[in-house]
């Protein structure tokens, strides 16, 4: 492995160059992953999609009705407080919340802290209002650092307070207009597009899937039409899909094209030959190339096939070897006090993996077969990587 990877030949992601062995992998698996998915219902999955976008790992989402609500009345004043902080001077890791009093002029303060755990909870606070009286919220950000240091651990370069305050004033604006009322699939998929806008990188993809069937497929297939002239800029964050559980007419299929014409999307998916592939199948990544269940993760390895030239019998051990690094990548514990439970149970169960091949165009000299023992090579090398753990 340590071969493949000097001549760069097989690489594991690049999360795990970075961090693989640390205790930061440990103390925060999931920045090991880089597709995950989840079902977009309750405050909880809302948290964990935004800690997961928080922490590089791409998110694909199912908005679903019915539970997330907005305020229980109307906050008619809303304020954020700045920091005023350099880019080195941390400032407090957990978050406060002093709810709205007659002593306080029924002010509902919440105060971010420097963390991204903090930020994830943060949001979450504002999905779950106090019930009486509050005339005013206030989001404090004083306690952040300034811009442009560079993050512990990850090695990313600080944004500061600024987008995170632009997309809870978003998400309060949002909840304000759905006072007293369920939020519906599009407010929800806004809320996920803001939570993807706050770590400006390639990391914070997100994808938004909803079924052919449902009542809103319209109004959500048409959702990025014109985005940058409406306000909605926050929807270029994720690419999005209808779920096709049944075999669509020539007319579906043209007026999706013509939808594509006009503003590149929806894509279209076969939901139903997936589930038959996959009966865990529920999501997909924002890359759509792997099946999801909700509260699901996965993790890619890659193999370089120009740098074989030729030699099937190496290429068929390197993607081997790879395959049980892949598998290695998920034996992590995602108990890490913010996702839910869930999470681990499911990475338990299924430890979804993930070998590619890079440069095909270039290794014409494959054939069918070999690409076929290729597949047989990646299975069976984590299946020995999962026998030598007994799992």
């Amino acid at each position: 492995m340590r071969q493949l990877g000097l001549s760069r030949a097989g690489l594991v992601s690049g999360r795990t160059l970075w961090l693989g062995g640390t205790e930061y992998a440990y103390s925060r698996a999931a920045s090991n992953f880089n597709c995950s998915a989840v079902s977009l219902e309750t405050v909880y999955d809302v948290v964990d999609a935004f800690w997961l976008l928080l922490n590089g790992c791409g998110v694909g989402g199912k908005p679903k009705a019915g539970t997330l609500h907005g305020y229980y009345r109307r906050i008619h004043d809303f304020r954020v407080i700045p920091s005023g902080r350099g880019q080195d001077e941390r400032g407090r890791k957990t978050n406060t919340e002093d709810l709205p009093t007659a002593a306080n002029g029924w002010t509902w303060t919440v105060g971010v802290g420097d963390s991204a755990e903090a930020w994830a909870k943060a949001l979450g606070k504002l999905l779950v209002s106090p019930r009486g009286r509050t005339d005013k919220l206030v989001v404090d950000f004083s306690e952040v650092r300034g811009p442009g240091g560079r993050l512990k651990g990850y090695g990313w370069i600080c944004n500061g307070y600024k987008p995170m305050a632009d997309a809870l004033a978003a998400v309060h604006a949002i909840l304000n207009r759905n006072a007293g009322n369920l939020l519906a699939e599009n407010d929800i998929g806004d809320i996920f597009n803001w939570c993807g806008t706050v770590l400006s990188s390639r990391r914070a993809a997100e994808a938004m899937v909803m079924d052919d069937t449902h009542p809103g497929v319209w109004e959500f297939a048409t959702r990025k039409k014109d985005y940058w002239l409406n306000g909605n800029g926050q929807r270029r964050q994720s690419n999005n899909s209808i779920l096709f559980w049944r075999r669509p007419s020539v007319d579906d299929i043209s007026d999706l094209l013509t939808l594509n014409l006009n503003g590149g999307e929806p894509g279209f998916v076969n939901a139903d030959a997936a589930l038959r592939r996959c009966p865990w199948f529920q999501l997909f990544n924002p890359c759509y190339e792997i099946c999801l269940p909700s509260h699901g993760f996965c993790n890619l390895v890659s193999l370089s096939l120009p740098h074989f030239d030729h030699d099937f019998t190496a290429l068929e051990r390197a993607t081997y070897v790879m395959a049980r690094a892949n598998y290695r990548q998920t034996c992590v514990d995602l108990h890490d006090g913010v996702l839910q439970p869930r999470w681990h149970q499911t990475n338990e169960s299924l430890r979804l993996c993930g070998v590619s091949f890079t440069g095909i165009v270039q290794a014409g000299w494959l054939t069918d077969y070999q690409i076929r023992r290729l597949r047989n090579a990646a299975v069976s090398g984590a299946y020995s990587m999962a026998d030598e753990l007994g799992l």
